[in-house]
């Protein structure tokens, strides 16, 4: 009797670089740029090393003038780590790796790929909240292009995002089990903010920019926390550059918040699974100078409840299952 193949999973998030240092934000920032950003923006190309250097040097300014570090890598190892013993306690007639990889840093997705064992299923999972030409699509992107090469010998199963109802379901239960012993947070003198990444609404090419999935996923959430808090709004950690962007921005919710005369403010970054500069660093910098307590609530990192979901999804991969838009959770790329 032959061995059964070792199933492997792939953690995918944008590899956001852990130091301040010029140059890993300058490979990141070119990267994104050359990678994500051109495909939906028509940037001339000569622009794009003045653009990277400028993106570069502000990361590097930002990061080093308020001593921050992004966790997210060592969060990233941390949720494989866990999901391995999640997967090993579901499936324990099953070999599981985890393995985690990046879009836009090193080990990079498809590098993770072509490295694995012909023969052995592969289930890419992208770690972000919402299924977007900026997220899950990039991943799927990949494993075609790798499949056209003929560079995989085996199928690749990318997976889409969390059904919607499941990941508020989580979220809710996230933020309420992090202020369960702090009463204080919670009750009618108490306003939750949520926040997410902003996305421009008017791009220059047709794409899908997640901004229906993510109002859907705030709006389940929304629905779950709305008793327990005395308002519960949101607002969106946005650029200013390329188009018309996301409103409300998160500093117009605060100055709100504010004008409502909250004494306290819950702010929860709901948009992303990891937290990262966007998530923690600007979120800081979104409640300092207001006259009200503050209490962050980090993102879903390591959750014990976010690495069943994960399971469950990967083990139900060859059943149907959908997303909340009707579309195919689970793309497999044929080799």
């Amino acid at each position: 009797m032959s061995a059964q193949p070792t199933r492997h999973v792939v953690l995918v998030t944008y590899g956001e670089p852990t130091r301040s240092a010029f140059v890993d934000q300058l490979v990141y920032s070119w990267r994104i740029l050359v990678g994500l950003t051109r495909t939906v923006a028509p940037i001339p190309l000569p622009l794009l090393p003045l653009i990277a250097v400028a993106r570069a040097r502000h990361r590097t300014r930002l990061w080093g003038r308020h001593a921050y570090q992004s966790p997210l890598e060592p969060l990233t190892v941390g949720q494989g780590r866990a999901l391995k013993t999640a997967l090993t306690a579901a499936g324990p007639s099953e070999t599981w790796q985890v393995h985690v990889a990046y879009e836009f840093r090193r080990p990079l997705l498809d590098e993770v790929l072509k490295a694995l064992p012909a023969g052995d299923p592969v289930y890419v999972v992208p770690m972000y909240a919402a299924d977007s030409s900026f997220t899950h699509a990039l991943s799927r992107g990949t494993a075609a292009s790798l499949a056209r090469q003929s560079a995989r010998k085996h199928p690749v199963a990318v997976l889409g995002a969390l059904d919607v109802d499941v990941l508020a379901d989580v979220s809710a239960r996230h933020v309420l089990d992090r202020l369960s012993v702090e009463p204080q947070w919670r009750g009618e003198r108490t306003a939750l903010v949520l926040a997410a990444h902003g996305t421009v609404t008017n791009p220059s090419r047709p794409i899908d920019t997640g901004l229906a999935a993510t109002d859907a996923l705030r709006n389940a959430i929304v629905a779950r926390l709305s008793p327990h808090f005395g308002a519960v709004t949101h607002g969106w950690l946005n650029h200013t550059r390329g188009g018309r962007w996301t409103e409300p921005a998160i500093e117009d919710t605060m100055k709100d918040v504010v004008a409502r005369g909250y004494s306290r403010v819950v702010y929860y970054p709901y948009g992303f699974l990891a937290d990262n500069a966007e998530s923690e660093l600007e979120g800081r910098l979104a409640l300092a100078g207001h006259p009200f307590e503050s209490r962050y609530v980090a993102c879903l990192n390591d959750s014990p409840h976010l690495m069943e979901a994960v399971v469950r999804q990967i083990l139900e991969h060859g059943a149907p299952f959908r997303r909340s838009d009707g579309q195919p959770a689970a793309v497999s790329v044929p080799a």
